[in-house]
């Protein structure tokens, strides 16, 4: 986290929850929305509205479960050396599910410092960067533009695997998901939290 800003884990959250996450994901769908964005927008810091195309839902008790366990709090502050406090009452599920389907360069929303990112499902073929996530830990503070006209500088890129979380300060961090190739899925559950002082933590 240090280093740039974000780190995977193998084991957060455990085996159990992340199956219990899975099947939930998998009845969400019936309730999933199409998002389909074609160009991003101007924005050159953090939020917008990045060019996009996927399937989401909102999540359920499982995930909710998770997400407002003290535990997962107390995990992420260790990991941030600070306190942090979920942003509302539960996360969604995103599906990467046809090809093309992908979420171009961005810095999270205002209210979504710390995304938690769980790979549940991943399907992908041979030699493909379809579904990875893609980020610049170096080039925190460059405006997107300047991202997207030199992509190759600074990149690095990540096959997230089933059962494991990307933690990442998403806020800060530029990052893409690179659009999927034929029969490509991905299922991924998304979690926000806001870093606070410890004052708010306490009230919280």
């Amino acid at each position: 986290m240090k280093q740039g800003g974000c780190a995977t884990y193998a084991h957060f959250p455990g085996a159990d929850v992340c199956e219990g996450l899975l099947g939930e994901s998998r009845a969400a769908l019936s309730r999933a929305t199409v998002t389909a964005v074609a160009k991003s927008d101007a924005e050159e810091v953090r939020g917008g509205v990045p060019a996009r195309r996927f399937i989401s839902a909102a999540g359920g008790k499982e995930q909710a479960a998770f997400y407002h366990d003290p535990e997962t709090a107390r995990f992420l502050g260790r990991l941030i050396n600070a306190p942090v406090r979920p942003t509302g009452d539960g996360g969604t599920y995103t599906y990467y599910a046809r090809l093309g389907d992908h979420l171009a360069l961005h810095r999270d929303i205002e209210t979504c410092d710390i995304a938690v990112i769980t790979c549940l499902l991943d399907r992908y073929g041979e030699g493909s960067v379809g579904g990875q996530i893609r980020f610049y830990p170096g080039r925190q503070h460059e405006p997107l533009s300047r991202i997207r006209a030199t992509p190759g500088d600074g990149a690095a890129r990540i096959r997230l695997s089933v059962g494991h979380t990307m933690v990442m300060f998403g806020g800060l961090v530029p990052h893409l998901i690179e659009p999927l190739g034929p029969g490509e899925l991905r299922i991924v559950s998304i979690l926000c939290f806001r870093v606070c002082s410890p004052a708010k933590a306490k009230s919280s």
